[in-house]
């Protein structure tokens, strides 16, 4: 299988060659945001990766199972200015982002993120609380918004958790403990 197959199917198996060759990513952007329950359109899917050499190998190695080859990483991309798109579909890009801001680093994000298993595979979404505060320190209205529909979606679901579930005046959405992202 390449990239250019069926769209979801493509997008798992980027994770899973992911998976096998140890890459470190975390989901953040759009992706995250519907993982925590704000569900909106994306153009892409971002991970977040550490760009020290043994995870930009891992990197390579990940590309190169999918028939991407790079013979090395740019050097703007070894040191964060720049990003890796790779177009899936044609209106679908998977972003690799080496530099992202949480205010905290890669790996104390990494620590807080949280693990979705799947059957063949598993990756980490960016926690709800470092997510609030990379949309916070972004200036796209987009990211505000963002901010303000997450927040009130843990304002209702904590609402949900003090009250009978049979009297729960929110959508199963917010009652939900857990959000996934289906590929």
């Amino acid at each position: 299988m390449s990239l250019l197959d069926n769209f979801p199917e493509r997008i798992e198996f980027f994770i899973k060659a992911a998976n096998k060759h140890h890459l470190e990513m975390i989901l953040v952007g759009g992706g995250a945001v519907n993982f925590h329950g704000f569900q909106r359109h994306s153009a892409d899917l971002d991970f977040w990766i550490d760009i020290h050499e043994k995870n930009l190998k891992n990197l390579l190695s990940t590309f190169s199972e999918l028939n991407y080859n790079l013979g090395d990483i740019p050097d703007k991309v070894k040191r964060g200015e720049q990003n890796i798109s790779i177009k899936i579909s044609p209106v679908f890009e998977l972003e690799i982002i080496t530099n992202f801001n949480p205010g905290k680093s890669f790996y104390e994000a990494l620590k807080e993120s949280e693990l979705v298993e799947k059957e063949e595979f598993h990756y980490n979404v960016l926690s709800f609380n470092d997510l609030i505060q990379s949309k916070i320190s972004s200036t796209r209205l987009k990211d505000k918004l963002d901010v303000e529909e997450l927040h009130r979606i843990k304002l209702n679901k904590n609402k949900c958790l003090s009250i009978p579930r049979s009297n729960c005046f929110c959508s199963k959405l917010f009652c939900s403990n857990s959000f996934y992202m289906n590929f």
